[in-house]
């Protein structure tokens, strides 16, 4: 009788320390915003989330790309050449996402849906940032709020993380810097 309690007791006890040792990761299916994933075409960003508000032809991270807008709080960016999209962006405290996480979701409800994440300083931002192991080079962004910790804004990518950041839109052109001229003892002039 002793016996057999105590192999109930140790498959029970191997039990839990199954269930307590899984560690949760992110999957595959949690790198898709509203049915869109990335490397997905135009038609299919058309399909899944209805015509766009506008675009505006933009380079960010070293790509040409075209930003379609939906709204304040939902930008979809398809690279210019190949017209598959390469980022999405949600700031929308609407949103639900996978394993029903939300805008202000804790760093504790974070790690319980999707696992640790690297964390990491980026355009002035703090990011958690989870890898889909099918896919490595597609990102999860998570931004974070500084003081409070918790969820402002998600961003799928499959962009280069370490290129330095910078935005030009096609309406904006790169300026130089105006030549003065100096007029010594004077005032500069151009």
């Amino acid at each position: 009788m002793k016996a057999i309690r105590f192999k109930a007791g140790l498959v029970l006890f191997l039990l839990l320390m199954i269930i307590f040792s899984v560690t949760f990761a992110a999957t595959p299916e949690d790198f898709a915003f509203k049915g869109l994933r990335l490397g997905d075409s135009y038609d299919t960003m058309v399909e899944k989330l209805g015509e766009p508000d506008f675009d505006t032809d933009m380079y960010i991270r070293g790509v040409q790309v075209i930003r379609y807008t939906y709204s304040a709080d939902q930008k979809i960016y398809v690279d210019a050449k190949n017209k598959t999209v390469v980022e999405m962006f949600c700031k929308s405290k609407h949103y639900v996402g996978p394993h029903g996480v939300t805008y202000g979701a804790t760093r504790a409800g974070l790690a319980k849906a999707f696992g640790k994440a690297e964390h990491r300083h980026l355009d002035g931002n703090i990011y958690y940032i989870y890898y889909n192991p099918a896919v490595p080079n597609e990102k999860m962004l998570i931004e974070i709020e500084p003081e409070e910790r918790y969820l402002l804004s998600w961003t799928y990518t499959n962009l280069d993380l370490d290129d330095p950041g910078i935005i030009i839109t096609g309406e904006e052109k790169e300026q130089e810097p105006a030549k003065k001229k100096f007029n010594y003892g004077g005032l500069p002039t151009n």
